[in-house]
């Protein structure tokens, strides 16, 4: 199904609707030059297909127009990967195909029946997985160790919460596998994955908190901190990241108590009183 088909659709925390020409986050208006919004109307038509450059010119403008069409175009292509929060060498959601266009990498998440709502699950492990970086330079990869290292120290002092350690995990590719498979063969109940990207001298962090039994993101944001170079910014973004998770942390544990407190205040039928006592 086209994204001109439907009323709107849904990549990741975003959703679009293509007839009105909005993009949400997170259920929030984002703004987007109207240039932009028709790049990426074109771009949802066919996720996964190459739109040659020359094909976008011609739908995106009349044949009379006389301006720089390369221009307008990389402009509102670069306009929409800093609204995503998306990077040219480590696409997320648009991908630069050499010679040719551009063309839009995930699946559509299209309008469906309502779901159920969610089961809950218990909770009480973590791993923070290595973030992902867009660029090789040694000071990109110490700040996201860093960011990494910080999150898991501060994590491990929640009470109830098994945390693995920096060493246990530096060296997990989940770009291979994935976040969930990866938090799966390491033994736990969820992750936390990101991407980091350096846009302008801001630092960029597309992060997600994963459920590793069925890849539901409990919760997800993109960071952004001023971090001019040689400025450890490692501790406010590790500090950001866990003023979201510790309230998810500890609403589950809440209800796990809660839930344990109902059994245990469940009155005993008269059989398994016998039974007691005979044992």
């Amino acid at each position: 199904m086209k994204a001109s088909q439907c009323d709107f659709c849904r990549f990741g925390v975003f959703e679009f609707n293509p007839q009105a020409n909005e993009l949400r986050k997170r259920g929030l208006k984002v703004k987007l030059r109207p240039l932009a919004c028709r790049v990426l109307a074109l771009l949802l038509e066919h996720p996964g297909q190459v739109q040659t450059r020359g094909e976008m010119s011609q739908r995106l403008w009349p044949a009379e127009t006389f301006l720089d069409f390369d221009h307008s175009l990389n402009k509102a292509i670069h306009a929409l990967r800093v609204t995503l929060g998306d990077s040219a060498t480590s696409p997320r959601y648009i991908e630069t195909v050499a010679g040719q266009g551009y063309r839009f990498i995930p699946i559509l998440e299209l309008p469906s029946q309502p779901s159920k709502p969610r089961t809950f699950r218990k909770i009480d492990s973590v791993a923070v997985l290595p973030f992902v970086t867009a660029g090789a330079e040694s000071e990109f990869l110490f700040l996201a160790s860093q960011i990494t290292s910080q999150l898991i120290n501060a994590l491990s002092k929640i009470s109830g919460i098994r945390v693995l350690a920096h060493s246990t995990v530096k060296h997990c590719e989940a770009q291979d596998k994935g976040p969930q498979v990866t938090g799966q063969d390491l033994g736990v109940h969820s992750v936390v994955f990101g991407e980091l990207v350096r846009h302008n001298g801001d630092l960029i962090l597309n992060v997600e908190f994963i459920d590793v039994a069925d890849g539901t993101q409990l919760w997800g944001a993109q960071i952004m901190q001023d971090c001019q170079q040689g400025i450890d910014c490692s501790e406010q973004v590790a500090r950001e990241i866990l003023q979201h998770l510790r309230p998810i942390l500890s609403t589950n544990r809440r209800k796990v108590a809660s839930t344990v407190s109902k059994e245990l205040r469940r009155p005993v039928d008269e059989s398994t009183r016998r039974a007691r006592k005979a044992g």
